[in-house]
């Protein structure tokens, strides 16, 4: 009763560098009323995210679920054969369970979802989960989506209770929702050279002033030891005078703020 489209393939174009999107259509074609339960599973759980990973369809409706593969520091070598998958689960939902409120029947699909998962496991009902299975390939920006007959077929799937497993990975559950950084590796990696670049200098700014204050207090020792008023004048000279910022420094600080301001926010 679960129609999926695409059927069998789900293709990411290049480039990898930035967030990559696809959509899986999940169709009710059930003519009877049967209310549908899915759940979306990925052998890669931190390297995608799926919007919404599990909900229903009602029957003759239609729900989009979007896939988003998550930005990489660089792309994969051209001939990389991407091992990922997707596994699409449903069950049927029950008349009297299909017409709860909304919190009343996620907690009733819990207590399905553990019960099919049980019969399918023990054999004493095959079909209670339906499961469809995509396989994940990585197109060049140019190519054309390869053509569903052209493809290998899916590996052969084993189901564990909640986790399907396959050798070596396993279809885990897919994440819901995704946290993307506005900032790519290599501008972050620049930003945090040019900051060090800038404290370096801050720091020989800092250490020139210093020097020249040295100086300066010693000329003014100087001075007062020959016009005779060394008591006072040592004293004056020792105690450190106010000084504004030098305009360098102040340059230097402004643009270290600047950049981290825009990291961070």
């Amino acid at each position: 009763m679960l129609q999926v489209s695409p059927e069998s393939n789900l293709d990411f174009r290049r480039p990898f560098n930035q967030v990559v999107r696809q959509t899986i259509t999940l169709t009710n074609t059930a003519s009877d009323g049967t209310l549908l339960a899915f759940k979306i599973k990925t052998t890669a759980p931190k390297q995608y995210c799926v919007r919404p990973n599990a909900g229903t369809i009602p029957a003759g409706a239609s729900r989009e679920v979007e896939v988003l593969l998550q930005a990489m520091k660089e792309d994969p070598a051209p001939d990389f054969k991407c091992k990922d998958k997707f596994l699409v689960q449903s069950i049927t939902v029950p008349p009297e369970v299909a017409t709860l409120d909304q919190d009343a029947l996620a907690s009733r699909l819990s207590d399905l979802w553990l019960a099919a998962d049980e019969k399918k496991k023990s054999g004493a009902d095959p079909e209670a989960v339906i499961e469809r299975k995509l396989k994940c390939n990585f197109v060049a920006a140019s190519s054309p989506i390869t053509d569903e007959k052209d493809r290998p077929p899916v590996p052969t799937v084993s189901v564990s209770g909640e986790g399907v497993s396959r050798a070596p990975t396993a279809y885990m559950p897919a994440t819901s929702n995704t946290t993307s950084s506005p900032v790519s590796d290599r501008e972050l990696r620049d930003a945090k050279d040019a900051i060090k670049r800038l404290t370096a200098a801050c720091e020989g700014y800092k250490s020139e002033i210093e020097r020249l204050n040295v100086l300066r207090q010693r000329k003014q020792t100087a001075g007062d030891d020959k016009s005779g008023a060394i008591g006072a004048s040592t004293s004056l000279a020792a105690s450190p005078q106010p000084s504004t910022l030098p305009l360098p420094l102040a340059l230097v600080l402004a643009i270290i703020a600047f950049i981290l301001g825009a990291i961070i926010f």
